[in-house]
């Protein structure tokens, strides 16, 4: 449902995904690898946020593009940054953002039900804390229930409770036919309900496979 074929993302002379080829299928797929290794900016490019330097990305079957946002209404996405604007509460943001997808409000209250924050949802998105900010984030992601979810860090500042609640939302959301990546340092927790893995090192992919007969990929 994703690929990529020789994906190169540079800056300058620092080279940040490095001739990736990838083939991501349906179902979760986490995304490891240490600081640097090029995890956030392999979303980054997926989501139509940054254009890599050189490669193709094909995402449902189609060329992906910055310029397509007819792609990207079937995309959530839920980066370092919350995305969320800090005057308006969880759920005016959250209904803001399922008017421009299209998606009848009456879903907010249910995402922010399943993540754990129906009792804060009036409340200010800057009176937030970093755990709530990051699940009203992966909130707004799944707000338009969308085909594609990606993910970075998902589960950063969380509690074990929270961290569960999480879990649970993304398990929920699967069904057949979407495809999900999530880029994350908590692999024990993604790695209980992904159905396959892929590790990144300095850009490059060092392994990918399913979970039960995961194949090793030589590195490009």
């Amino acid at each position: 449902m994703i690929s990529l074929v020789s994906v190169t993302v540079a800056y300058g002379r620092t080279i940040a995904l490095d001739d990736v080829t990838l083939d991501v299928k349906e179902g979760i797929t986490g995304l490891f690898g240490q600081n640097g290794s090029g995890k956030s900016t392999l979303l980054r490019v997926l989501c139509g946020l940054l254009r890599p330097t050189s490669g193709t990305v094909e995402i449902l079957g189609r060329r992906a593009s910055a310029r397509d946002e007819d792609l990207k209404r079937f995309i959530g996405y839920a980066g370092h940054d919350s995305g969320l604007y800090p005057m308006l509460s969880i759920e005016e943001n959250l209904e803001l953002f399922a008017r421009l997808y299209g998606t009848p409000v009456t879903r907010c209250r249910r995402v922010l039900d399943a993540l754990g924050l129906g009792g804060w949802a009036r409340t200010p998105s800057r009176e937030l804390s970093a755990g709530m900010r990051r699940r009203a984030a992966v909130a707004r992601a799944l707000v338009h229930d969308p085909a594609v979810l990606l993910l970075d860090e998902p589960y950063a500042n969380l509690d074990d409770d929270a961290a569960a609640l999480l879990s649970d939302a993304i398990v929920s959301w699967r069904r057949e036919d979407r495809v999900c990546l999530i880029a994350t340092h908590g692999a024990k927790k993604v790695k209980a309900y992904a159905d396959a893995g892929i590790i990144l090192q300095r850009g490059r992919v060092q392994t990918a496979g399913a979970y039960g007969r995961a194949e090793n990929v030589p590195a490009p």
